[in-house]
């Protein structure tokens, strides 16, 4: 988890230092390695902080939650 919110943080200082995305993602590559964000996931992140994105955690998505899902079974037994 805390070596995705490196990347991200990383991909948004590359982006106000107008490092282009191609070689912030082979930075990451070398930093990182096989725990490299995926070239897409890389190049989704770099285009939302090109376009004023400021926040590098996920946004919160829709459906049940864990916790909720989690809580239900063990009511069950």
């Amino acid at each position: 988890l805390f070596q995705k919110m490196d990347q991200r943080i990383y991909i948004k200082f590359c982006v106000k230092n107008k490092i282009k995305c191609a070689d912030a993602f082979r930075m990451l590559t070398v930093a990182y390695g096989e725990a490299t964000l995926d070239r897409s996931n890389v190049y989704r992140w770099y285009k939302m902080f090109s376009e004023g994105r400021e926040d590098v955690n996920d946004e919160e998505r829709a459906g049940r939650r864990m916790e909720s899902t989690n809580l239900k079974n063990l009511h069950s037994y």
